[in-house]
């Protein structure tokens, strides 16, 4: 499961060292991420960075030597994260900051299909371990390969799809959507409406 957040990059005028490159933030768990980067431009050796992340006001920070990765945890679950990174040099210069962003919004569990008819089934599914008491809904998509899909929302796991194509494939996708608009990587699974046996045979 990976979820990049939107990079970008604040700008100082004081941009004495050269920041981190390629900085990305993977969702790892419901309250854990890890982040990743290259060496700064033009430096050799080991490098120290500062990194800083929060949400709502809450701010924590600490700083990585020579190494280009570091995996935070105990973070809250359905929150929208800014992850900040500089160079950091031995006399206290700094580079400029770079950013992502990402949500501790992790999709649902446990997809499963019963009552599968010709024109129809039933999915089920089971919120996020961990999130069970956050506010959320479900974006609930299903299509057959090569169309677009047709989307719902629901605040239920479960969804009936009904007028369907017998003997069809389709592909279904879940999402978990949060009240503030954050939204999960999406579930999918594939399942096969029955065809129907109706007229003779061919032998």
């Amino acid at each position: 499961m990976s979820c990049y957040g939107d990079q970008h990059t604040m700008l100082s005028s004081d941009d004495v060292l050269p920041p981190p490159g390629d900085f990305q933030v993977l969702l790892l768990t419901l309250d854990s991420v890890s982040l990743s980067w290259s060496s700064p431009q033009g430096l050799t050796g080991p490098q120290t960075f500062r990194v800083t992340w929060g949400c709502d006001g809450e701010t924590s920070s600490t700083r990585v030597k020579g190494g280009l990765y570091l995996e935070i945890s105990s973070l809250k679950p359905g929150e929208k994260y800014q992850f900040n990174m500089a160079t950091e040099g031995e006399d206290g210069r700094q580079s400029r900051w770079v950013s992502a962003s990402l949500s501790t919004v992790v999709p649902p569990r446990d997809l499963k299909i019963d009552h599968l008819e010709e024109t129809s089934f039933t999915l089920h599914w089971s919120k996020a371990e961990g999130m069970e008491k956050v506010p959320q809904r479900f974006l609930i998509s299903h299509c057959i390969l090569g169309t677009d899909p047709r989307a719902a929302n629901t605040d239920h796991c479960n969804k009936t799809f009904s007028n369907l194509q017998p003997g069809t494939e389709y592909t279904v996708s879940v999402a978990t959507v949060l009240s503030n608009g954050e939204q999960s990587e999406p579930v999918s699974t594939t399942v096969c409406t029955s065809i129907g046996w109706k007229g003779n045979l061919i032998t």
